[in-house]
Parts: structure tokens; C-alpha cells; sequence
């Protein structure tokens, strides 16, 4: 009977570089040969995601892996294995926010990590969301610590913090207008304000945006349309075929008006409409 040889360097690299992130911990865990090298290799995920309950208490997730890491008569960290529904306490003697950011930075700080999915969330009640939703909550800082990743979808709620990119991401959502450069190259951005709060949407910021779409699923004014409108005129650099969706509960003659008076235009009509 023959005995099976080993991997070659390279075709263990290759193998394990895109294996789930659960099997390389696994096997990290049972083959100390393999350490070095899962310590460098790049991740492929599926799910990352980062809610920032308070200062005190951050929970984060992997693929199939949860984290919470909190201060409760001492700092505590829990591992939670969804697919296998297990789970692990441990001590540490770093704060959440200390502990949260080494375990993050040591696991997507590799070149070459690449993320379908990334999920970034600060979870305050509706109260105080409506009192500090102008200035945002601070999400942990260690997020731009992070070396550029590859990200195919970003979820944005209540935070400013954003990962460093290195490839325009293809779909974003936020629930605000903001300059971010990460805003101003994707494919498609959705943008939800709640309709709690008082916030609304900037146009000026918006038509600096370069995306082939931009959804605006919150109300709009007919007045911040046709400002949008008259400053994307203006530019040369918009990707052809480009549009913005929003929503507006008056006829959009309303927005043709506006946009004759303004840019002093003159008023085309088709079959009489």
C-alpha cells in the first residue's frame, strides 16, 4: 500500500489560502507545520462584520465565527461556533476595544485578503441614535489601521469608520451622505436615512459621486433634485449611462420648472407632454 506524500509548499499554499476560515483554524490548531504559513496567507470570506454596542462591549463576526468581547468584572472574550452552536469564555487582560483590534488586525492585516461581504454597525437605542446621529458614533479606530482589502459589499449604519479598499467596491450602503473616497468610485450606492431623523439628503455631495447608479430610498425634495441635476451638468467625468433614483412624490414637472428658471434653459416638449 502506498503511503500518500505530502503537499508540496506551494499546493499547500494554494489549497489553504482558500479554504473557509473555521477548516484553517482547525487545522492550525492540529498541524503545527502549517503555523508560518497560515499566519501570512490571505483570507477569501464570505461575512465580516463589526457592531460596536459601547466602548465596553464590541461584537464582531467571521463567516460562521461570532466574538464578543466586553468588560463584566473583568475583560472577557467569547468565541461563539454558530455552525456547530458552541461556544468558549476566556479572560484576557487587554480592554474589548485593545483585544478587538489585535484579533483584527492580526487576522485581515494580510495582502491579498479578499471579503464578499463587510457589515459595519454601531448599536445605540432610537433615542440616543436621534441625538448623536449628526456627529456619528465612533466605531473602534483599528478599522483604518487595517492595510487595503478587497471588499465586493460594504453595509454602513451609524459610523463614519470605514475599512481601507483597494478595489472600488461594487455595492454600498449607507445610511447617510458623506465625503469618503470609498463613496465616490463604487458601482452602485443605496443610501436609507431613517425617517426619524432629521438629517437629509446632501445633493452637493451626491453628484461628486462617480457610480453607474445611485438609489436614494428616502424622500427627496423636488428643489435638492434639480440642484443635483444642475451640478452633474457641469461635469464631464460621470460614467455614461449613469442615474440616480430617488424618491419624489410630485410630478416631476415640478423638478423641469425648477431646472428651466435656474440654468436659465430653454424648455423642450415632446408630443405636446
Amino acid at each position: 500500500m502506498f503511503r500518500s506524500k505530502p503537499l508540496a509548499y506551494q499546493s499547500a499554499k494554494a489549497v489553504l489560502e482558500y479554504i473557509s476560515f473555521e477548516k484553517r483554524k482547525h487545522f492550525y490548531a492540529m498541524c503545527p507545520a502549517i503555523r508560518k504559513m497560515e499566519e501570512i496567507l490571505p483570507y477569501h470570506l464570505e461575512l465580516v462584520s463589526l457592531w460596536s454596542m459601547a466602548q465596553d462591549h464590541i461584537i464582531t463576526g467571521i463567516d460562521s465565527f461570532g466574538f464578543s468581547f466586553w468588560d463584566n468584572e473583568g475583560n472577557q472574550i467569547r468565541m461563539n461556533n454558530h455552525s456547530k452552536r458552541k461556544f468558549v469564555d476566556q479572560f484576557t487582560c487587554l480592554g474589548p476595544e485593545q483585544a478587538v483590534e489585535k484579533f483584527f488586525l492580526y487576522n485581515l492585516n494580510r495582502e491579498g485578503t479578499r471579503i464578499k461581504n463587510v457589515e459595519l454597525n454601531v448599536s445605540v437605542s432610537r433615542f440616543f441614535f436621534m441625538l448623536i446621529y449628526e456627529n456619528f458614533q465612533k466605531a473602534p479606530e483599528f478599522i483604518s489601521k487595517c492595510i487595503p482589502i478587497a471588499i465586493k459589499k460594504l453595509s454602513v449604519e451609524r459610523t463614519a469608520a470605514w475599512f481601507p479598499t483597494n478595489i472600488p467596491i461594487e455595492n454600498v450602503e449607507v445610511d447617510t451622505t458623506l465625503r469618503e473616497d470609498a463613496l465616490k468610485i463604487p458601482k452602485h450606492v443605496t443610501v436609507r436615512i431613517p425617517v426619524y431623523v432629521a438629517t437629509r439628503i446632501n445633493a452637493e455631495i451626491v453628484s461628486e459621486w462617480n457610480c453607474e447608479s445611485i438609489e436614494i430610498d428616502s424622500p427627496m425634495q423636488s428643489e435638492v433634485i434639480a440642484y443635483y441635476c444642475n451640478k452633474v451638468s457641469k461635469r464631464t467625468d460621470r460614467p455614461i449611462g449613469s442615474k440616480l433614483m430617488a424618491r419624489h412624490s410630485l410630478p416631476v414637472k415640478f423638478v423641469h420648472d425648477i431646472l428651466y428658471s435656474k440654468m436659465n434653459a430653454r424648455k423642450t416638449m415632446l408630443n405636446g407632454r
